[in-house]
């Protein structure tokens, strides 16, 4: 999960996160017995270059999470430890097959092979007998690494409904999937209801521009669509956390808020992790009760944004079909394919926002960007001959021309310059 997400800040490498009796703590893959230097952990997206591959290889970008005791490695002819290894192991799909059918000689002839070890280099002995012990003496089952830097999947919007069935599939099934997203099945059952939302090129692109600089937002049900909901993006919508999808499901008081990673698998296990994963990973989830405060700062804040924009009325709807294999897949197991619901910005509608004024009325003129008007309140007049008042409170909304540039938050202070701390 994105709060887990840690590199070390002096070697660059993606640290492991291991938790002991509640507690979640951080580990270098492996380290000198004496130590090298302490773990400096930084967050993810705040360390470019960061190096993340498979723990066994280094060749690829790792998938899967297997567990083991601690393994030491000693140097030949002493009982001298050199080196030490985490109990967490992160491992890419190929190596993950090894394992699988316990197949440590291979699994370490082709990890020899591309570190350039021959067979009966010392080396290549150790690295066997750390695979042995590996495969020996893994928990079992594996777990999702819902960490990484995997290709992203486009998404369309005629797809949604088997990327929906394959992430239910997902949470149902016994791959370890982090406890933070609760109870699974409920949560698959609540999904399987959801309504499918799927936003176009134009609105994600917009979404993305405007995210970071989102003001502080109060969640309620104003802003949030009814029911349970599961919203797709063209492609990753944050760059800082590369987010594509995102869902949510109402809870006491609440929501419970989900965020997920699409992924694209190398082709030759394509597939494979397509039946085991599907397209979305979770990566991020929240409790939220009504009257939460969020603003760009949160990794929700595309999500919030989108809402906005859409309870702004700045949005038309129009229905999706799935595609024609799909249906038929649902026709065959007698289900009615779902309604997709394809979601893009109303050109004139935004660009009518802020365009009131004019330079001959005395009122304010157009402004030559889009900008966050923070959420306020306002005393409405009502009542006979609108003689009385009362609050009401507005939401954030973005104001401009909708061909506008998108003003900064660094210079334009209405846009969250006061950030919450929640």
């Amino acid at each position: 999960m994105i709060e887990v997400d840690m590199g070390c800040r002096v070697c660059g490498y993606a640290l492991v996160a291991v938790v002991r009796d509640g507690h979640t703590t951080f580990e270098h893959p492996v380290v000198p017995y004496d130590g090298d230097h302490p773990v400096m952990p930084q967050p993810a997206h705040l360390l470019p270059g960061l190096f993340r591959r498979c723990h066994l290889c280094s060749l690829n970008q790792p998938i899967w999470i297997y567990r083991t005791g601690q393994i030491h490695a000693a140097s030949l002819g002493t009982h001298l430890v050199t080196q030490v290894y985490s109990s967490t192991w992160h491992v890419c799909p190929t190596c993950a097959e090894l394992i699988d059918s316990d197949q440590p000689d291979i699994l370490t002839d082709r990890c020899a092979t591309v570190m350039g070890w021959a067979p009966h280099d010392p080396k290549t002995h150790i690295l066997g007998g750390i695979h042995q012990a590996l495969i020996a003496g893994r928990a079992p089952g594996r777990a999702v690494l819902t960490t990484g830097t995997w290709a992203p999947a486009p998404l369309k919007a005629g797809q949604l409904p088997k990327v929906r069935d394959r992430l239910t599939d997902l949470l149902r099934s016994p791959t370890g999937l982090p406890a933070a997203l609760g109870e699974r099945t409920a949560l698959a059952d609540s999904l399987e209801q959801a309504r499918l939302y799927w936003i176009d090129d134009e609105f994600t692109q917009l979404a993305a521009d405007t995210h970071r600089d989102l003001p502080a937002t109060t969640i309620t049900e104003r802003i949030v669509p009814a029911g349970t909901g599961l919203l797709a993006f063209r492609q990753p919508v944050d760059d800082r956390y590369r987010l594509t999808a995102a869902s949510w499901t109402p809870r006491p008081g609440g929501w419970r808020l989900i965020a997920y990673r699409s992924f694209t698998p190398p082709e030759q296990v394509a597939q494979t992790l397509r039946h085991d994963i599907g397209w979305l990973i979770p990566a991020h989830t929240a409790e939220v009760r009504s009257g939460h405060t969020m603003d760009g700062d949160d990794p929700l804040a595309a999500l919030v944004a989108t809402w906005l924009i859409i309870a702004q009325q700045a949005t038309r709807t129009t229905p999706s079909p799935a595609e024609p294999g799909i249906q038929r897949a649902y026709r065959r197991a007698r289900r009615r394919p779902p309604e997709i619901h394809t979601i893009s910005i109303k050109g004139p509608a935004l660009r009518g926002i802020g365009q009131r004024g004019t330079a001959a009325t005395g009122s304010r003129a157009t402004p030559d960007y889009r900008y966050w008007v923070s959420g306020h309140t306002r005393r409405q007049a009502y009542g006979p001959g609108r003689a009385l008042r009362r609050d009401i409170e507005i939401d954030p909304f973005l104001k401009g021309p909708a061909d506008a540039p998108i003003k900064s938050s660094t210079t334009v202070r209405i846009l969250g310059s006061q950030r919450r701390h929640r």
